[in-house]
């Protein structure tokens, strides 16, 4: 009896697989099957806790597909409550064969960037740029649209299955908070000084790669006075290149003279901790958020001599500095 009931068992479960193989099968060229599809999944994993957080983060997400031989074919957009689902898939109804796929995606704004134009079957991958959109002055004192990049993935489609190709983002845009702090004796002026972070850095290619580009100048798009004794700046700034030369400098309003000028990266950097197993352009690629923190610890005459002696504290690394000769380090 228990043989009867243990066949019957193995019959029935062999049954159920075989009605959901029938179910799943596709076929591109036989007409009795659904036809197979080829799927494209994104995912961003590449941040500070490889955690893909595609579904959070991304609002829009532009797809580009080019032959094989790297020629524009077209592009697919998708926006919206769909890439919030935590399973998106696009789907991309094109004929067996090689490509290659890249993407640029971002939080939902169009107003941030200009992407090449490219024509079907004349532009090639090499054309698929993208920029900043920037005033004539270069002064970029908006907060931009986050985004991200969609590195290029070689795909072979054969058809007879059901194909999900995964790409990969990197985000490409970083906000960093400045907070000036004085002692007790110390009093800073937001409107006193301007502050900037200065690089040619709002161009970027097909690869991912900086393009010549015109010399920035990125400003607060966010400023406060605290208290007397403290000042709060927020800018943000495009991609961030290793040993790259994006420099922060403060200027006095009255002199016209920089109290700070430094190479922001060099000290951005220093933050990486030993435990993770990035190299030095994986965690600028990965962090897009700092905090730093300045403390002046010694008073002057004015004020501009306040930056002479600082405590530098950047998200949770501290550093101190003294000034001999009264220049900008």
């Amino acid at each position: 009896m228990n043989d009867r009931k243990l066949i019957y068992k193995i019959l029935l479960v062999s049954a159920a697989v075989f009605v959901s193989l029938l179910q799943i099968s596709c076929d591109r060229f036989r007409e009795d099957l659904p036809e197979c599809r080829l799927l494209v999944r994104f995912k961003y994993d590449y941040n500070m806790l490889s955690v893909d957080a595609f579904h959070e983060k991304v609002k829009k997400v532009d797809l580009y597909v080019f032959d094989e031989d790297g020629k524009f074919l077209f592009v697919q957009s998708a926006q919206g409550p769909p890439l919030a689902s935590g399973d998106y898939r696009m789907e991309l109804d094109v004929p067996v064969g090689r490509y290659k796929l890249m993407a640029w995606a971002g939080a939902g704004g169009d107003d941030s960037y200009d992407a090449a134009k490219l024509v079907a079957g004349q532009s090639s991958i090499e054309e698929a740029k993208l920029k900043l959109k920037r005033e004539t002055s270069l002064v970029v004192d908006r907060e931009i649209d986050a985004l991200w990049y969609g590195e290029v993935l070689d795909i072979h489609y054969t058809g007879t299955k059901y194909q999900t190709e995964t790409i990969n983002l990197i985000k490409d845009t970083n906000k960093i908070r400045f907070a000036f702090i004085g002692n007790n004796m110390a009093r800073l002026n937001l409107e006193d000084y301007t502050y900037e972070i200065i690089g040619a850095n709002g161009y970027l290619g097909h690869d991912n790669a900086l393009l010549p580009d015109d010399v920035l100048s990125y400003r607060p798009y966010y400023s406060e006075q605290r208290n007397a004794s403290s000042v709060l700046v927020e800018m943000n700034t495009m991609r961030l290149i290793g040993r790259g030369d994006m420099r922060f400098v403060v200027t006095s309003t009255s002199t016209g003279k920089p109290v700070l000028d430094f190479n922001l990266v060099d000290y951005l950097v220093l933050t990486k901790m030993e435990g993770h197993p990035w190299g030095e352009q994986e965690y600028l690629d990965r962090q897009d958020e700092y905090a730093i923190v300045m403390i002046f610890s010694q008073c002057g005459k004015d004020a501009d001599e306040y930056w002479l002696a600082m405590q530098i504290t950047i998200n949770d690394w501290t550093w101190h500095f003294q000034h001999e000769n009264g220049d900008p380090f």
